[in-house]
């Protein structure tokens, strides 16, 4: 998980500085000859600087960057940015922004650094360096603060400046591998290796013909960690050793520990765990020499991983403290999640298992956090891209009629010219045309508004309520709707899940069917008090299909407020847990009837598929049967479910 956390690092070291330096012919830098070069004095006697000083100390900031500690630079940047604001002078202080946002974001101090940035991209005008460097920056925060989708605009809208850029052409060129490597970065984090590693195979080759070392290093390890993603180690751990050979080269205290992480962690997963411990040792040495909280804090998670892997726990207790309160400060979910995971993991090693289970708890809240944030982008998102594609769809559609207008127009002219027959045949051809455009502009729209169904159903039940005037009901509503989303997120990639989570989603789902239905039907779950809830595993919503069918096709609208119900009960024995579902509807025979013709259902079809994965995985048997209740009793009508699921401990 930690290694997903910090993917695409070394992006960070490659932002570049912005303006030119002076070399002297042995290539040395050269110092600005001006008398205002001289912070100590400027800030001690308070100096007033014109603006050609702020440009010469702004274009040569990365030389007083070698000879001065972080203290003395933040101040005096804090200082050219005063000083640019009483000239009046927007290019200095947004240089100057733009590099103490750098700073801040090392210090973990990310909310002041995406301050500073925006207030540089709105200084900037139309320079378009300082726009391109704001953006890679913002992005750069944004994916340490795991906010994905939002870094990948900032970085979006940096590579299209860079790629219509007139300028520098070197500038622009490490301008968009900078932004290249941010969206392989995303890829990582979304779980895209292969697109990640053919984005940074791309940046490598850009990289090796204008021979920049530090791009090279960063390329090489991040194609090995997208190696290490497609579970390639061998590949991954030659590709990281590359990246530390350019890192060498450079200099670089972020890159060597970087590697040095990234090299142990391959030696961790092979179970070498002295050598593991070594790489990591060194990696800790030099982050702490880059003084990046960031980096130190991804340090002592190895170091703990590796401690307790040996037995070792005061050490590793001791490391991964350490790693808590610095993803604390940090404030990133995805590493204080991890932190918490991590001395679980400690707590339950040293058989102190109520603190384990304190600490396992606060990384689920913590973790929730992150996927809630996640989800509600994602919704806003869903939203967006139905309007987008819907307007997109009108526009495109009067197109098609301001081009027919324009073809009837010349069709009328024609006729002035052309002989009757000509005239006909021309006016055919163009009004079918025109039609098949129509025919195919309306399924495509038609596709557009259907396209997910299940989540703009929902979405126009929460417009009902607001348009009913039904606040707290769309309030709870989109609530639950939330919470399902969270949910079916949580467990797609599980192939079992508790009982008490599938009662949690199913419960959930008719909760949101019952509020869009009007309360149209009730529903009761019966539980015997011997289920173990937590400790029974089901497959992730195995009973929601034939939920769905109850209410799609068992319930009929006109039967809305008589009685209709759902009933879910749970019972269990040794071997197998029994799970019926019920309903008092028209029953499956009368709905199958009806539907035949109109709908062909894939539940059922899909729910045996899965069966018989299940009893192929785990050489177990489920029995299962649907009966029409009118074939039981001359009194009873609808359907009836049962399951028999077989008690199981998952082994994934």
């Amino acid at each position: 998980m930690l290694k997903r956390i910090v993917i695409g690092v070394g992006v960070i070291i490659c932002l570049f500085t912005c303006g030119s330096i002076g070399f002297s012919k042995n290539g040395e830098p050269v110092l600005p000859q001006t008398a205002t070069w001289n912070p100590d004095s400027i800030l001690s006697m308070q100096r007033k600087l014109s603006i050609a000083d702020i440009k010469i100390i702004i274009d040569s900031f990365d030389i007083y960057n070698q000879i001065r500690t972080k203290d003395q630079k933040e101040e005096y940047l804090r200082y050219l940015i005063t000083e640019s604001q009483r000239n009046n002078f927007n290019w200095g202080e947004a240089n100057a922004k733009n590099i103490l946002g750098v700073m801040m974001r090392d210090k973990a101090e990310y909310a002041v650094a995406a301050d500073l940035h925006e207030s540089a991209l709105n200084l900037a005008g139309i320079d378009t360096m300082i726009q391109i460097y704001a953006l890679n920056n913002l992005g750069v925060v944004y994916r340490r603060l795991d906010k994905p989708r939002i870094a990948l605009d900032y970085h979006m809208q940096a590579l299209q400046l860079s790629e219509a850029f007139e300028g520098n052409p070197d500038v622009a060129t490490r301008s968009a591998c900078i932004a290249l490597n941010s969206i392989g970065n995303i890829n990582l984090t979304l779980n895209q290796p292969q697109q990640a590693l053919e984005v940074f195979s791309q940046t490598l080759e850009i990289e090796k013909k204008i021979d920049n070392h530090r791009g090279m290093a960063i390329n090489y390890h991040n194609i090995g960690f997208a190696y290490e993603a497609m579970k390639n180690t061998e590949t991954a751990l030659s590709y990281y050793l590359m990246s530390l050979e350019q890192n060498k080269i450079i200099d670089s205290d972020v890159g060597k520990a970087i590697c040095y992480n990234s090299i142990g962690e391959i030696y961790l997963k092979r179970g070498e765990l002295s050598k593991a411990l070594k790489e990591f040792e060194r990696g800790i040495s030099f982050a702490k020499q880059s003084n990046d909280n960031y980096y130190i804090a991804q340090s002592y998670a190895n170091l703990g991983k590796a401690y307790l892997a040996q037995g070792r726990y005061d050490q590793a207790f001791g490391a991964l403290t350490e790693f808590n309160t610095l993803s604390l400060q940090i404030n990133s979910g995805l590493l204080i999640q991890e932190s918490y995971k991590l001395l679980s993991d400690y707590f339950e090693n040293t058989g102190q298992y109520k603190q384990a289970l304190n600490n396992y708890k606060i990384g689920v809240a913590a973790n929730d956090s992150v996927v809630n944030e996640q989800n509600a982008r994602y919704l806003n998102e869903l939203q967006t891209l139905y309007e987008a594609n819907k307007k997109e769809q009108q526009i495109e559609m009067l197109t098609v009629e301001n081009q027919l207008k324009t073809q009837r127009n010349y069709i009328t002219l024609f006729v002035a010219i052309i002989v009757l027959l000509t005239l006909i045949v021309v006016y055919v051809v163009a009004q079918t045309r025109a039609e098949k455009q129509r025919i195919e502009l309306r399924s495509s729209l038609f596709r557009s508004m259907m396209n997910p169904h299940f989540i703009f159903n929902a979405l126009g039940s929460i417009q009902s309520f607001l348009y009913n005037n039904e606040p707290q009901k769309a309030a709870t509503y989109l609530g639950n709707f939330s919470k399902l989303t969270r949910l079916v997120l949580k467990n797609s990639n599980k192939s079992l899940i508790t009982l008490d989570e599938e009662i949690e989603t199913l419960r959930n789902y008719l909760e949101i069917e019952q509020m869009r239905q009007r309360e149209c039907f009730n529903y009761e779950f019966n539980i015997d008090d011997d289920v173990e809830l937590d400790f029974v595993y089901v497959l992730p919503t195995m009973l929601q299909p034939f939920v769905e069918n109850s209410i799609q096709h068992g319930f009929q609208k006109p039967d809305c407020g008589k009685g209709l119900t759902i009933s879910v009960s749970v019972t269990q024995n040794d071997n197998y847990l029994h799970i019926g579902l019920k309903d008092n509807g028209v029953g499956i025979n009368h709905s199958e009837k009806k539907h035949e013709s109109e709908h062909k259902s894939m539940g059922l079809l899909i729910f045996k598929e899965r069966i018989r994965l299940f009893e192929k995985k785990y050489k177990k048997t489920v029995n299962f049967v649907i009966n029409d209740l009118s074939e039981i009793s001359e009194n009873e009508t609808g359907t009836l479910v049962s399951i028999d699921f077989p008690l199981i401990e998952p082994h994934d």
